[in-house]
């Protein structure tokens, strides 16, 4: 028997009254004795409805918001099909309303209808990490106890371990005959200088990058994060074993020559490269680029002060671990224009307001900003190398350094990504301010830039090391761009200061 909403004492409308779980009158105060007892007894032990919240409710229309709060209302009722109805019914007025769109993902039992809600967030706001985490259990890179876990958590705990790792190897060696694969420095192609083997062309890397969001909730709910500072090699060529820094990725045998890259160590500490840039600039063409850099004027000027003059020279090809970072941000720019005014009898040059400030917002796209991911050579001569295309990026495989050496990366994306921030946001306030504030002196320009998407990808760079010997003794830095041939020369420092390249 359905119960009477209303007073048989007054006539007024009976309300349900949430903090006492109780129907009354508020017009007479009566409260009904038989009828609601058990449905307030239910209630009760159910607890009260969840407070759940809306972001940008001053942008959704009033009539979705009434439906969204229906939902809910029959989601706590246990009527799962009444809050999808609910829930389509908002969507239909507010298509990207994200707070639907996220619990029609979270009800539904169906997969694909999952995906498509989570997807039509993601598509509007690719910071959304709720429906990112979500996203990330369907596509089972995380459980649902690790997202949960990584949800309360705040981050790995960083454990350093103080003995070699162990490490699996990825042998270079040609399927034919079994000797070194070397790249051919003409052609670019892996071969065999024994038997004429050459590998297939390695394909162009076309994928995406990760999302840097989807990176960062992974890491949230992994439980440790481990820092190594060496690596375990045991050859399997002539069964040597040796100790390499952690800072390797490939190296070759001292006792058999063989090429020796990592595949991976025994803890899961690192992530292989997703692409490699190969050399187009030979040996003899950087060593002829350095020579004229160092015959610039430049450095004539320098050795009117200092005997610079290079005694000897090393020239030896790398590649360099760089992290690679795609991104679109909204850039704010308020403007305030001021005025000048007189005080007392003389002339005081002050700066008031004429008017309240006047905002304005743009949206920018950053492709390919790279991130330097090793030590050595210094950030301050990494960043000087220009950009690199890649156009010419293939997929990684480990046959791509057979010739020449790579560091693995010991800066990780998290720390990268604070660095690629930062120089966006440099580039965005020189961009957006300087040009009116040096027409414009009576002005004040600010600029903020918020990261809408970030993606990221790790490479491997060719980059041509040389380690310069002056005849006063110091010693130099220089670096040239394995693919542009863009040529970097480092500060003179005293013989004391040693490098690891």
């Amino acid at each position: 028997m359905g119960i009477k909403l209303n007073c048989p004492t007054c006539g007024q409308r009976m309300t349900f009254d949430l903090a006492t779980t109780s129907i009354i009158c508020h017009q007479c105060g009566y409260t009904p004795s038989t009828g609601v007892d058990e449905r307030a007894a239910e209630i009760r032990a159910k607890g009260q409805r969840p407070n759940v919240s809306i972001s940008n409710e001053d942008q959704i229309p009033p009539r979705a918001i009434a439906l969204f709060y229906t939902a809910q209302d029959c989601l706590f009722d246990g009527n799962k099909k009444a809050a999808l109805d609910s829930l389509q019914s908002a969507l239909d007025i507010q298509s990207d309303f994200a707070e639907a769109h996220l619990w029609y993902a979270k009800i539904s039992d169906n997969e694909a209808v999952k995906r498509d809600h989570l997807s039509s967030i993601l598509a509007v706001d690719a910071s959304n990490a709720d429906a990112m985490r979500m996203m990330l259990i369907l596509n089972g890179r995380l459980t649902a106890e690790q997202a949960e876990k990584g949800e309360k958590s705040h981050g790995p705990v960083i454990k350093h371990i103080g003995e070699a790792v162990k490490t699996t190897l990825a042998g270079t060696r040609c399927p034919k005959c079994n000797g070194n694969l070397t790249t051919n420095d003409v052609t670019g192609r892996v071969e065999c200088g024994f038997c004429g083997y050459v590998a297939a062309q390695g394909e162009h890397h076309t994928a995406n990058g990760d999302s840097l969001l989807a990176a960062m909730l992974e890491r949230r709910a992994e439980p440790v994060k481990w820092i190594i500072g060496e690596r375990l090699l045991h050859c399997k060529q002539c069964g040597a074993e040796r100790a390499i820094p952690a800072s390797e990725l490939s190296t070759r045998c001292p006792f058999c020559g063989s090429n020796q890259v990592i595949a991976q160590d025994a803890l899961n500490s690192f992530n292989q490269p997703d692409g490699v840039i190969p050399f187009k600039v030979t040996k003899e063409e950087a060593g002829r680029l350095l020579k004229e850099q160092l015959k610039s004027f430049s450095e004539r000027v320098k050795g009117w002060f200092v005997n610079n003059k290079i005694e000897s020279a090393t020239l030896n090809g790398y590649y360099l671990p760089f992290w690679m970072f795609d991104a679109t941000v909204e850039v704010t720019r308020t403007r305030i224009q001021n005025q000048q005014a007189t005080k007392g009898y003389g002339y005081t040059r002050t700066m008031i307001p004429t008017e309240p400030y006047v905002q304005s917002k743009y949206n920018e796209m950053f492709s390919d900003m790279e991130v330097c991911a090793a030590k050595s050579p210094s950030k301050e001569l990494t960043r000087e190398l220009g950009d690199y295309h890649t156009s010419d990026l293939l997929d990684y495989s480990p046959n791509l350094l057979a010739k020449y050496p790579a560091q693995l990366y010991t800066q990780d994306f998290d720390e990268a990504a604070l660095e690629a921030r930062s120089h966006i946001s440099t580039a965005m306030r020189y961009k957006y301010s300087r040009r009116e504030l040096m027409e414009e002196k009576e002005v004040t320009i600010n600029v903020f830039t918020t990261m809408q998407q970030m993606s990221f990808r790790l490479i491997l760079a060719p980059v041509w090391i040389a380690h310069l010997v002056e005849q006063d003794k110091d010693l130099r830095v220089a670096l040239v761009n394995g693919q542009t041939g863009q040529v970097v020369v480092g500060k003179a420092e005293k013989p004391q200061h040693q490098h690891s390249l």
